[in-house]
């Protein structure tokens, strides 16, 4: 009897912990990577004046993404990174 009292009792205390878990997992890359783009422009930053791209974490080195970006998140269970890019003026018309 104590046995499922206390089964009864724990659930109870960790269900809450599991619907948490189940909300953070239905975060999608795409609105991981709208929330970043919005605290960049708080920042102070144009939107215009960088890009942030979904790249496979596998193809995500240190050496290719000092030369053309910064790893400021990831999502997929780790499985993409999110990388900020800064846009220079030549970018910027290729763009358009």
């Amino acid at each position: 009897m104590k046995k499922i009292l206390l089964t009864g009792a724990l659930f109870l205390v960790l269900s809450p912990f599991a619907v948490q878990a189940q909300v953070a997992q239905k975060i999608t890359c795409e609105s991981l990577k709208k929330e970043i783009a919005q605290k960049i422009i708080k920042n102070g930053v144009s939107q215009t004046d960088f890009r942030l791209d979904l790249v496979p974490s596998d193809q995500v080195t240190e050496k290719n993404t000092t030369s053309s970006g910064k790893v400021v998140g990831h999502c997929d269970h780790g499985k993409q990174k999110i990388v900020y890019i800064r846009l220079s003026v030549s970018d910027k018309k290729s763009q358009e």
